[in-house]
């Protein structure tokens, strides 16, 4: 709690709430992107990654994730997945993208 409440780390906390907004299309993504590199569809890697490339790519996705989610929910109100989930479960078109401001 005292590094949530931190004026200091507030834009690395910042940064990771909006990751927790986006955390459905975050989790796909990720996914997308490994499955992509390690299996068969893609560059079938599988077993051929030493760990320390592992982390590099589980890095470098955070890092992007940590980058791209504050820069989408400044123009949208939900990640992709989180508007269409949230479409779905209400059965109507909720609002995507933020309003203009004045």
């Amino acid at each position: 709690m005292l590094a949530c409440r931190s004026t200091l780390l507030l834009p690395l906390t910042r940064r990771l709430a909006a990751v927790g907004r986006m955390a459905f299309s975050n989790y796909i993504f990720h996914t997308l992107v490994c499955t992509t590199v390690f299996y068969g569809h893609g560059f079938g890697l599988f077993g051929k990654v030493e760990r320390v490339g592992q982390l590099a790519m589980v890095l470098a996705i955070w890092a992007f994730q940590l980058v791209v989610s504050p820069v989408w929910l400044r123009y949208f109100l939900f990640g992709p997945l989180e508007w269409l989930w949230r479409s779905l479960t209400y059965l109507q078109w909720e609002p995507f993208q933020r309003p203009a401001s004045a």
